[in-house]
């Protein structure tokens, strides 16, 4: 499966805070925080789902990776996705193994398996 997904007992908002400090427990940072709803109705379209996507990068994951293959970029920043659905709240990321796998290179594998690993564990302690 391309991505890992997981249910949570907290609200949206509740489980974006979580994250944010979860996530600088291994380095990462909140580049954007994009409020899906909120932006959507805003341009007036009637889009009632909460949804946040929050662009997350390690900057020194991000040197190592770019510095083995420019294409890379195409990838970053990593993405968490917090939503409701069927009145749940979910948290959940396409995986960096998956995306690099595009790539064909063996050292950028082991680098996506190790955030892709430490990206899991932040998820797993928030929900």
């Amino acid at each position: 499966m391309f991505h890992y997904t997981v249910e949570t007992s907290r609200s949206v908002q509740a489980a974006v805070e979580a994250l944010e400090d979860a996530l600088k427990s291994e380095k990462f940072g909140v580049l954007w925080d994009f409020n899906v709803k909120e932006t959507l109705n805003g341009k007036g379209f009637d889009f009632n789902q909460s949804m946040r996507i929050l662009e997350v990068c390690n900057p020194e994951e991000a040197n190592k990776v770019l510095a083995e293959n420019e294409l890379v970029s195409y990838f970053l920043p990593c993405k968490v996705v917090v939503y409701e659905s069927d009145g749940k709240t979910k948290i959940g990321m396409p995986k960096p193994t998956e995306l690099i796998r595009f790539l064909d290179d063996a050292k950028l594998n082991g680098i996506a398996e190790d955030i892709e690993q430490r990206m899991i564990a932040t998820i797993d302690s928030v929900k």
